[in-house]
């Protein structure tokens, strides 16, 4: 039992182990290679690894499909070229990088000891599996009646031999002998394995049970008051039956495995955590929850973000090498403690202060506990197992990638003047929700555009200059007032004006019929679509066209490594490679417990190579 001590307190600490190991059951993938690039290569499984547990846009339809698998191989070759000459350049070697690469080798090499020490110690007997398949389909309610210890329950258990039925001892039995009584419905594989096998041990010519302690009631009796078929069960055909008994039977005897090997580590070891670092940390979570406990809300518990533990971070940021956690074999620095909360689902069922510290402090022993465990895998070596590196280096290679297209496209700017362009040249798109009114004069030339706003700085009305200078027929009539037009049906003038503040002077604006000079007299929403606003359109619009620089900055660049390194393309072998459709977010559980994100999403950059193939046969 590890203990960790909390301002002079000592609290046992618990470890959850109903974690299975990922891909532990999954099938073997396919080895063939799919993309040689240099001396390295693109598997099958190392594709179908990173397509099937992540979104990829198409695969979820079957038009699609076909396509959407090239890009995404693309895109992994691409990613693979960065991270390559990330190396070269010696990015992602920051220590921020490779704090967060020690945190995931941790989470594996634990993921790791658990698949040895527990998942391969298990095997699932033909004894075990053929209870489980006589108790799988039927479900029974029980009267659990409650004793305070051993002895009362063997006199409450006398007292029904004696009284003959449940009701008249319950109520002519002492209070002293029976605490409570709780109804309960059970199937097979519940928590509590000891009244588990004293209820179905039961029938009608034995319906009560002898004296037996729950792990969740305590001291008691079980009776039988009846039982009916199990729903579930009965929805499933024999063989998934038995595939449902089997994955009951071995969840159980991991955890149980599981228990045995963490108290083995964790019974001789004790930790101490620094009470002022501890109560920073609640506190400024506390704090952050507070200011918007509303945003935080689901399902009756509260969230801890990701992001709020960076701000405790940047709070410590100078003590983060500073021991947080204090153990004979070494100590948890504030950096790894909040590492180690990261991959934890965070959240308090309370926002009392007290309640709120004491749910904090199961989490760090629960990171204490993990990285005591981790110890002993790295012990064990199996930092330098094929599955841990593996494993590391997938994430290792984004991080690189991520870092150099970084590097590459941080120097990209967007001027007002391409903003503008990037608009007009999508005005039929961007423009279509929008019109506007103005008030113009066009000049054949931009010298002329210039003397009317000098005799307009002069005092001279803008609707009579209108009138003897406009060449703009239709508008020259009416003072040079257009009337409400939509802005995408002539985006050059419209987005100029669209972006000119209500009664001000816009322009000059060269037109292929000249230059215009105008002055806004409204601007509206001509759609009932939620729409955005005039400013937020030309800010959603630089970020379009600066995304769409980068892209381009990035897959010239990917374009050239690839002609460098020589990258060879299997589509053939593409073509015949199975892609599951389903599109979704996998989570992986580690091991002794923790989760994250299954694999890395693949970084869309697929243009690089010219026209895409056609794979259909």
């Amino acid at each position: 039992m590890l203990h960790i001590r909390i301002k002079g307190i000592v609290i046992a600490a618990g470890v959850l182990l109903n974690m299975q190991a990922f891909g532990q059951k999954s099938a073997a993938l396919p080895a063939d290679t799919l993309a040689e690039i240099g001396t390295g290569v693109i598997t099958a499984r190392d594709f179908l690894e990173r397509i099937e547990l992540m979104p990829w846009p198409g695969k979820d339809r079957a038009a699609e499909h076909d396509s959407a698998k090239i890009r995404a191989l693309r895109s992994l070759v691409a990613e693979y070229l960065l991270a390559q000459e990330a190396a070269v350049r010696g990015l992602g070697r920051d220590s921020s990088t490779q704090r967060r690469r020690l945190e995931l080798e941790r989470l594996m090499v634990r993921d790791e000891l658990y698949k040895r020490e527990v998942l391969n110690s298990v095997s699932v007997g033909t004894q075990e599996l053929s209870l489980g398949l006589r108790r799988y389909p039927r479900e029974l309610e029980i009267l659990f009646l409650r004793a305070p210890a051993r002895v009362a329950a063997e006199e409450l258990r006398d007292s029904l031999q004696t009284y003959r039925t449940v009701d008249s001892t319950l109520r002519r039995v002492s209070s002293r002998l029976l605490t409570g009584s709780d109804t309960l419905f059970l199937q097979f594989g519940s928590m509590d394995r000891t009244l588990e096998d004293t209820a179905y041990a039961l029938n009608s010519r034995r319906a009560v049970s002898g004296v037996l302690r729950s792990d969740l009631y305590g001291w008691g009796l079980v009776v039988l008051l009846g039982e009916r078929s199990n729903a579930d069960a009965l929805k499933k055909s024999i063989p998934d039956r038995r595939t449902a008994v089997e994955s009951i039977i071995r969840r159980r005897k991991e955890d149980a495995r599981a228990a045995s090997f963490t108290g083995s580590i964790l019974s001789p070891q004790r930790a101490e955590a620094d009470p002022v670092l501890f109560e920073t940390t609640a506190a400024t979570l506390h704090d952050l929850v507070l200011r918007d406990p509303a945003a935080r809300a689901s399902k009756g518990v509260y969230r801890i973000f990701v992001t709020d533990l960076d701000t405790v971070e940047r709070m410590l940021e100078k003590d983060l090498q500073r021991d947080f956690v204090h153990t004979a074999s070494g100590g948890l620095t504030v950096a790894d403690v909040l590492d180690g909360l990261r991959s934890r689902d965070m959240s308090m069922t309370s926002l009392d202060p007290e309640r709120f510290r004491n749910s904090l402090n199961a989490y760090i022993k629960d990171v204490v506990a993990g990285e005591l465990i981790a110890r002993e895998g790295y012990r064990q070596g199996l930092e330098g197992s094929e599955n841990v590196r593996r494993d590391v280096a997938v994430w290792e290679r984004t991080w690189a990638a991520t870092a150099l297209i970084k590097n590459l496209t941080e120097s990209v700017e967007v001027t007002d003047a391409e903003v503008m362009d990037y608009c007009v040249r999508n005005g039929a798109v961007l423009g279509r929700p929008y019109e506007v009114n103005i008030r113009e004069v066009l000049s054949d030339s931009l010298a002329g555009a210039l003397r009317v706003l000098e005799r307009m700085g002069n005092g001279e009305d803008l609707a009579d200059l209108a009138r003897g200078l406009s060449t703009r027929d239709g508008w020259r009539e009416k003072g040079g007032e257009s009337g409400y037009f939509n802005v995408g049906a002539q985006p050059a003038l419209g987005f100029a004006a669209l972006w000119t503040d209500s009664g001000s002077i816009g322009g000059p604006v060269k037109l292929p019929e000249g230059f215009s000079l105008f002055r806004l007299l409204g601007k509206r929403v001509a759609v009932r679509d939620s729409v955005p606003s005039a400013d937020s359109l030309r800010v959603l619009a630089r970020r379009a066209l600066w995304g769409e620089r980068q892209r381009r900055v990035v897959e010239e660049y990917v374009s050239r490594l690839a002609k460098e390194n020589g990258v060879n393309i299997h589509y053939d072998r593409l073509r015949r490679l199975h892609v599951n459709p389903a599109n979704m977010v996998t989570r992986r559980f580690i091991g002794f417990g923790g989760v994250i994100t299954a694999v890395p999403s693949i970084t869309p950059i697929w243009q690089w190579e010219g026209e895409q193939p056609d794979i259909v046969p």
